[in-house]
């Protein structure tokens, strides 16, 4: 299999790795989570039906070791906010992280929430982010530096659109509502008054009236089951999104033989495929289930698009700006992510400027 820059760069760990004890079987036990539900999302789909199978089937087909793996999802171990702080303690092994939780130790790896209506394509979206890594290794590599664990791989979330329980054409339609988001991506929210929220609390809201729409992928809205209080969705394509990833103790590293390395390197490579897949399924099937419930699907219109992403013409060079001010390489990455998903075909209905 020929591995990426990426690969090859986490490898080189494995190659000093202590040998002692890699000839002889042993049982690798591992303790794997999320702060998600298994199926909710699509990264926690792929860990608990590709990732887990398939790391014990490779570790025991390729070597002579035999694998035990518990897994621990749903906030069993972690809550959403704590993975990266559980897995560097070793209460998780191997952790499933959803960046956007991490708004200060995560900051610069939600690069793609900084520019509002990227690709809606999560394969082109992982190609294009996995590129980004590869040029900025500072990306990933301080995961080891700073937190105690290495980082594996990363994966895609489905495309966000716009569930309202009112209906909308034209971006100025949206003045005088209330809509709701969470973290980063609140600040694509114009035109609107944004309401900062969760989706455990969606649909108790938009049934009362505290807000009337919600920044969601078209598969949460019927699993949230808030087709029931918002009849409307609106494929706005804000974009697919990179910023979910698997990481791996860096004391449970060191201890496996360099076989079980590779093998967990392959898996994380091979993950931002699977799961980019499974965004693009969930995305067209939630779309479909909607309509089957009688939701209004609609696109937004170019006019809308346009509208819109002119208003936050501002929003990608400020964020940059504030990760540059942390020492990080906001611009630069920016920018870089930019013309690579323009290389592979996007198209920015607002071309921003990043100074």
């Amino acid at each position: 299999m020929k591995m990426t820059p990426v690969a090859r760069l986490l490898m080189s760990g494995a190659c000093t790795a202590v040998l002692a004890g890699a000839a002889s079987a042993e049982t690798i036990s591992f303790r794997m989570g999320s702060g998600h539900p298994v199926g909710l999302l699509a990264y926690t789909e792929t860990a608990h039906e590709w990732f887990a199978p398939e790391l014990k089937r490779r570790i025991e087909e390729r070597t002579d070791h035999t694998v035990n793996i518990q897994e621990f999802h749903a906030g069993q171990v972690a809550k959403v906010t704590e993975v990266l702080e559980a897995t560097r303690d070793g209460l998780l092994d191997i952790g499933f992280v959803s960046l956007i939780f991490e708004p200060s130790n995560g900051f610069m790896q939600n690069f793609t929430l900084f520019l509002p209506f990227n690709s809606p394509d999560p394969k082109l979206v992982t190609e294009a982010a996995l590129a980004t890594y590869a040029e900025f290794p500072e990306l990933y590599t301080v995961f080891e530096t700073e937190h105690g664990q290495k980082w594996l791989g990363g994966a895609c979330l489905a495309n966000y659109g716009l569930g309202t329980d009112f209906d909308w054409t034209a971006f100025a339609d949206l003045e005088g509502h209330k809509i709701a988001g969470a973290g980063i991506n609140l600040d694509w929210i114009a035109g609107a008054t944004p309401v900062a929220s969760n989706l455990n609390e969606a649909y108790q809201s938009i049934q009362s009236g505290v807000y009337e729409g919600y920044l969601a992928a078209s598969s949460w809205w019927h699993t949230f089951k808030l087709n029931e209080v918002g009849g409307y969705f609106t494929r706005t394509d804000f974009g697919a999104q990179f910023f979910n990833a698997v990481t791996i103790n860096k004391r449970k590293w060191d201890t496996l033989p360099p076989e079980v390395q590779e093998i967990l390197v392959e898996m994380g490579q091979e993950w931002a495929t699977v799961t980019a897949e499974v965004c693009a399924r969930n995305d067209a099937e939630g779309l479909d289930r909607l309509r089957e419930l009688g939701v209004d699907v609609r696109e937004i219109t170019e006019d809308a698009k346009k509208d819109w992403a002119t208003a936050l013409k501002d929003f990608p060079d400020r964020m940059a700006k504030e990760a540059d001010g942390r020492g990080l390489p906001g611009s630069p990455v920016l920018k870089f992510y930019m013309s690579k998903v323009e290389e592979m075909g996007h198209v920015w209905p607002y071309r921003y400027e990043i100074e």
